[in-house]
């Protein structure tokens, strides 16, 4: 069983569940969404109602998020499976892996929480009730082993995957432009609703200022494939001067002369991409405040953290759209090689290796060493 509860966590354990089926026959049950159904998954929860950010987000979807954990207890308790895989999503995960203790079912986390950022306690938890731990920040290897904990590093499985399929141009020609100069800014909003319901309007505010300086920016919305288009209509303005993209985030990033994320995975996908970005994020002032007592590091997006410096300027909370369009317009303007020298030493840190055979490959040491024979 696997289980990931929101769209990259998804992707990751979608990747995993394919290498492991490379090396094994295993059936797969979990919590998941299209991605993993469309790897062998058979769903017995989707995450869309248990997806979220901030504390005050879990009020909100408190309802959804006990059925959904009752029901996934339920189904463990029912028909355990031989191993139980949690991707990320730690606040959830966590207590499923301290009942999957509690019936003898091994259990093995794969990006596990960020206990260097905040609420350290997790790793007590994770002593207690997980059997190996599989991460792939570099730093994250000596927290655990520390702890005693059983521990993998895999590397960044971003360094494999996120390459862009189109150039410039035949990008610029698919979206009916032929002109290879071209100027190009991308907006990334977010996966989740509340996310793109937040930051749209802060960036569509942005892209307004930034063409005054620039009028023929190209400005490019890479959507993720879980984004409601009738959502997208509700945000924008028929006349907003910016082209939709599907299943193009890698190229439209890799082609930008700047991008404004959100932060997320994505602002990872930028920097390997080598995309000069900004950062940007706003949530609930009550999360925030709660965020600002427990949070301990000093940046928020990865690139940064792995770095240990500010190669993306970081906006947080109190957005600024005429100070982010002013990084923009530099960024545009006057080059950005020193950022993207600092991109190729983050990408260098990440490594290059194939971090889910590796993982799977973990994976099935554990179960030959858990079970004695997988026959």
């Amino acid at each position: 069983m696997i289980v990931a509860g929101e769209l990259s966590g998804e992707i990751h354990a979608a990747h995993l569940v394919k290498a492991i089926k490379e090396r094994l026959s295993l059936d797969f049950s979990g919590v998941g969404s299209k991605k993993l159904a469309a790897a062998g998954v058979h769903i017995i929860q989707d995450y869309g109602q248990i997806s979220l950010v901030g504390l005050s987000e879990v009020f909100s979807k408190i309802r959804h998020i006990r059925r959904a954990f009752e029901r996934i207890r339920s189904y463990l308790v029912a028909d355990p499976p031989s191993l139980l895989i949690l991707v990320d999503f730690p606040g959830f995960n966590l207590r499923l892996a301290k009942v999957a203790h509690g019936l003898g079912i091994p259990t093995i986390y794969f990006i596990p929480p960020q206990v260097w950022a905040w609420n350290k306690g997790r790793i007590n938890q994770i002593k207690r009730y997980v059997n190996l731990v599989i991460c792939i920040l570099p730093f994250e290897e000596t927290i655990y082993r520390n702890s005693e904990i059983p521990v993998a590093y895999v590397g960044h499985p971003f360094a494999q995957t996120v390459k862009p399929i189109l150039g410039k141009r035949e990008l610029l020609s698919e979206i009916g432009l032929d002109r290879e100069d071209s100027k190009i800014m991308s907006i990334l909003p977010g996966s989740r609703e509340n996310e793109i319901v937040t930051h749209l309007p802060l960036l569509l505010r942005c892209v307004d200022l930034v063409k005054r300086e620039i009028p023929d920016l190209v400005v490019l919305m890479p959507l993720s494939d879980n984004t409601k288009d009738s959502l997208i209509d509700r945000l924008l303005r028929p006349d907003t001067p910016l082209v939709r993209l599907r299943g193009r985030t890698y190229d439209a990033l890799s082609a930008s002369d700047a991008a404004v994320v959100v932060s997320g995975s994505a602002t990872l996908e930028a920097a390997l991409l080598g995309a000069p970005a900004i950062v940007l994020y706003k949530i609930s002032c009550f999360s925030y405040l709660a965020a600002r007592l427990l949070v301990k590091v000093k940046y928020i997006s990865l690139p940064n953290l792995v770095a240990g410096k500010e190669i993306y300027p970081e906006h947080i909370q109190r957005i600024d759209p005429e100070k982010i369009a002013a990084q923009v317009v530099s960024m545009v303007q006057n080059g950005t090689a020193s950022i993207r020298d600092e991109l190729t030493r983050v990408a260098d840190l990440l490594g290059h290796q194939d971090s889910y055979g590796l993982a799977a490959n973990e994976i099935e040491r554990f179960l030959k060493n858990f079970y004695g024979t997988l026959s």
